[in-house]
């Protein structure tokens, strides 16, 4: 970053004011016609500064020691943009050889050597980076960066915070930071740098939303592992899960326009943290996130696979709700997940459930004013059922036609819950009669039942239907 002060004449740090005069001063000086080769230098150091503020985005170092040094450093940024990592590594070494006074080509060789894969001798570079200028923010980076990549995850730890405490900000730090609080089990700690971030105080730009977002992923996770998070350590500094979720909602409301291409990601929190046992008010705030993705969907294939959240969403709800019966939450399954199924299945679910409504008909229907005002969708889909519930005078006729169907269908598919719930209603469906009480054992057939089709037993040679049967009725 040095080398494009230089290139305006400037010190590092320069304000942007002083960067705007210095650039038009010099395309005065050297135009695209007269020296075109110095023009497309300069123009390419204001572009990368003009947005840079007045924080420089990497290590300032000292003017170069000797004319030699910097057309050896004009080598390795060639090599770095053209992305030859070996010769970029090589020449930053030779570099480093030939000029140690120069700690810039030092710095270049830890970053070189990483990119090879070369990461012990990167952490030996950084360590030896360091302790050259041990308040250098970007050294403390860099050497945390290459204990990161080597695998030592205690020492990572503690060189991420030295470099958050000499002043690193950056979206990419701080997430990396964060990571390694959670591998090292600091969540609090986490969770305290993650809300610095997220509550910043300034215009996001596009390119910066995926980091924000991933700010955002990461607090909430730490949020739910920190054992503190609602301790009175925290001196309530801390946002809870349900305040996260609130200013993440105010941040797509205020981004709306960035993000329709962040959609799944955002919908992916819904969905993972709705399936996490949470309080009412934060399935409130999860709601009112699943609401503000919705209006920033420009695309009707987002808003299909939107649905599937809000139907995952929705059962939760139900699930996690202990207000609502069992069969309640069967049903409600039954009615939003089996319609990739076989139909026979779906019948069969629907019936399972429509059965137990009926044994359970005062608790159901104490549930439904609930379900109209939470769930009017899902009120709506299973109305018919409980307009039936309603009607007790043909309650039983409605349960015979039910479980006609139901003990057709039921030997060929397994996992029932009214046999299971009301198990007199599976002996019946053997053939077996309880007994009224004039003998202890139960009445069995003795054996198999004639068929219409069937040779009449009385020897006839007739089938049943055209002999005895008709005698019968």
């Amino acid at each position: 970053m040095n080398t494009y002060y230089q290139v305006l004449g400037l010190e590092p740090g320069a304000s942007q004011l002083e960067i705007k005069k210095a650039y038009f001063k010099m395309i005065r000086q050297h135009s695209p016609e007269s020296d075109p080769e110095q023009f497309q230098k300069i123009r390419e150091a204001y572009e990368q500064l003009k947005n840079a503020g007045d924080e420089p985005d990497g290590p300032v170092f000292p003017p170069f020691s000797e004319p030699f040094a910097e057309k050896m450093m004009d080598q390795i940024a060639n090599c770095r943009k053209t992305g030859d990592s070996v010769r970029y590594r090589d020449t930053a070494q030779e570099a480093w050889k030939l000029f140690p006074k120069d700690i810039q080509f030092l710095y270049h060789l830890v970053l070189a050597q990483r990119k090879c894969g070369n990461t012990g001798k990167a952490v030996k570079n950084a360590e030896l980076l360091v302790s050259m200028d041990p308040q250098n923010k970007w050294f403390q980076r860099e050497l945390a960066v290459s204990y990161i990549e080597r695998g030592f995850t205690q020492k990572a730890y503690w060189a991420c915070e030295k470099a958050y405490e000499l002043g690193c900000r950056d979206l990419d730090f701080v997430l990396m930071y964060a990571s390694e609080c959670d591998e090292y089990g600091e969540f609090t700690k986490g969770r305290q740098i993650l809300t610095e971030i997220v509550r910043r105080e300034k215009r996001w730009a596009k390119e910066e939303i995926p980091e924000l977002l991933a700010a955002y992923h990461s607090l909430l996770e730490l949020t739910q592992y920190d054992a503190n998070v609602n301790s009175a350590a925290v001196n309530g500094e801390l946002p809870d899960f349900a305040e996260i979720i609130g200013e993440l909602c105010h941040t797509v409301e205020k981004y709306s326009l960035y993000m329709d291409d962040f959609i799944q990601e955002l919908g992916m929190i819904v969905y993972r943290y709705c399936r996490h046992y949470r309080s009412s008010a934060e399935f409130g705030k999860l709601g009112e996130l699943l609401s503000a993705i919705r209006k920033a969907v420009r695309t009707e294939e987002k808003n299909a696979w939107l649905d599937d959240v809000e139907k995952e969403f929705s059962f939760q709800q139900i699930d996690k709700d202990p207000q609502y019966s069992d069969t309640i939450k069967r049903l409600f399954e039954a009615c939003t997940y089996l319609d990739e199924l076989p139909a026979q299945v779906q019948k069969f679910a629907v019936l399972d459930c429509r059965l137990c409504m009926i044994e359970e008909r005062e608790e159901i229907l104490g549930q439904e004013e609930s379900l109209r005002n939470r769930f009017p969708v899902f009120w709506e889909q299973i109305r018919p059922y409980l307009e039936e519930l309603k009607n007790e005078e043909q309650l039983p006729l409605l349960k015979d036609k039910l479980l006609k169907t139901y003990r057709r269908i039921e030997p060929d598919i397994s996992g029932g819950y009214y046999y299971e719930k009301y198990p007199a209603e599976r002996i019946k469906s053997r053939g077996i009669v309880i007994s009224d009480g004039m003998s202890e054992q139960p009445y069995v057939r003795a054996g198999k039942k004639v068929g219409r089709n069937d040779p009449c037993p009385c020897g006839s040679g007739k089938k049943y239907k055209n002999c005895c049967m008709n005698k019968k009725s």
